[in-house]
């Protein structure tokens, strides 16, 4: 399997790169990739984590297509490994930078949420949830890091209207906390990293664990990775029909 994360240390500090081109989309193989990464992620001599993607792309989010084309067991591993991943991001108690360097949608979006601080690369990329255009709901993995990054004003544009915001706009709306030039995101981002990452380890984990404990605690309540009742919800038929309406529609768009 090649590598779609490329894993990195600069200094103390952990550098993954999302790779799968052309819109560093999420499926299994990515997924069960950065679960094997989050061990590496716990140890002492990681002080701090950033997140980016290559190309145009931070993350187009889930790639739908293949997921809801799974085989059985394929299909039944999907929803665990998400879950372990997303949850071990948001639950990471070290620093965590989002280099967003291009479109952040849907579980791209999510990802970026996990994160203590997100700087946007200048340009017109949006970042947005789409779930709710798309027609699927939110397990509670992913819906809890979104209500810990954007609770406010905006959450509801986000994901009862599934509003994309270019970087002025989501500057302003308090989704992302810097735009930075493209050529100077990976180095703004490294630097915040290394400033954060000089923190008494101990100090920064337990007050990150203190802002989510409330998070963490509803996802650990649906009883464990892949148990959220909310995955069921994915292959009824109404979803399914509109995932087919929505396939239908980008494929329009590109007619």
């Amino acid at each position: 399997m090649s590598a779609l994360i490329a894993f990195e240390r600069r200094g103390s500090t952990a550098l993954l790169t999302l790779q799968r081109p052309p819109a560093n989309a999420l499926n299994l193989d990515l997924l069960q990739q950065a679960a094997e990464i989050l061990p590496q992620l716990v140890v002492p001599e990681v002080r701090a984590l950033v997140i980016t993607g290559q190309g145009r792309f931070f993350s187009a989010g889930l790639d739908l297509f293949a997921v809801f084309a799974y085989a059985d067991k394929e299909a039944a591993a999907f929803p665990v490994v998400f879950d372990e991943v997303v949850a071990g991001f948001y639950a990471l108690p070290i620093p965590v930078v989002a280099a967003i360097n291009g479109h952040a949608i849907a579980g791209g979006a999510v990802l970026a949420a996990t994160a203590d601080f997100r700087l946007v690369s200048e340009g017109e990329s949006l970042l947005g949830l789409s779930e709710i255009r798309v027609g699927v709901p939110f397990p509670v993995s992913a819906l809890e890091p979104v209500r810990s990054a954007w609770s406010g004003p905006h959450l509801g544009e986000l994901l009862y209207r599934g509003r994309n915001f270019r970087p002025p706009e989501a500057l302003a709306a308090g989704l992302i906390d810097e735009v930075v030039p493209a050529a100077e995101l990976l180095d703004r981002a490294l630097a915040l990293a290394d400033e954060l990452g000089s923190r008494v380890p101990v100090a920064f984990a337990a007050t990150k664990r203190a802002l989510r404990r409330e998070g963490l605690e509803r996802i650990a309540a649906v009883g464990g990775p892949g148990k959220d009742p909310v995955w069921s919800m994915w292959h009824t038929p109404e979803v399914l029909a509109a995932m087919v309406a929505y396939r239908q529609s980008l494929d329009k768009k590109r007619g």
